[in-house]
């Protein structure tokens, strides 16, 4: 029933892309710490949450990327102030096997604890 609601909602989607079977989810051992829940939410810190809510005037990362919103998806894929953390979590993922890149369900199911490390190296406040 819960997996039903879960599939059902039309909220959630960023967390929907990192966790769409409920059952996988709660099988995890996931590290509590704040860069975590900002990310596979999309809330907290980023940019685009805090301009969502009023709290910031501007959605745009500081990367230097042409005009990109400063996402889950950006920070992980995109975002040129965290291309070193990104090609380290990249060479760890291709060393055990892995391609990049890759949807966010399988880098939190296959790759958690690598993908740990790389959110663990984000400064949130250097992205601000």
């Amino acid at each position: 029933m819960w997996q039903q609601q879960w599939t059902n909602t039309v909220k959630g989607a960023v967390t929907k892309a990192f966790s769409p079977s409920v059952r996988n989810r709660l099988r995890q051992r996931t590290a509590i710490f704040p860069e975590f829940p900002t990310i596979v939410t999309g809330h907290g810190k980023l940019k685009s949450h805090l301009h969502r809510f009023g709290l910031t005037d501007n959605l745009m990362c500081l990367c230097e990327e042409d005009e990109e919103e400063q996402t889950t998806d950006h920070l992980i894929f995109q975002c040129k102030k965290l291309c070193n953390q990104r090609n380290e979590m990249i060479k760890q993922i291709k060393n055990t096997g892995g391609n990049w890149p890759m949807m966010n369900e399988t880098l939190v199911n296959n790759y958690l604890q690598i993908f740990v490390k790389f959110l663990k190296s984000v400064d949130f406040t250097d992205l601000q």
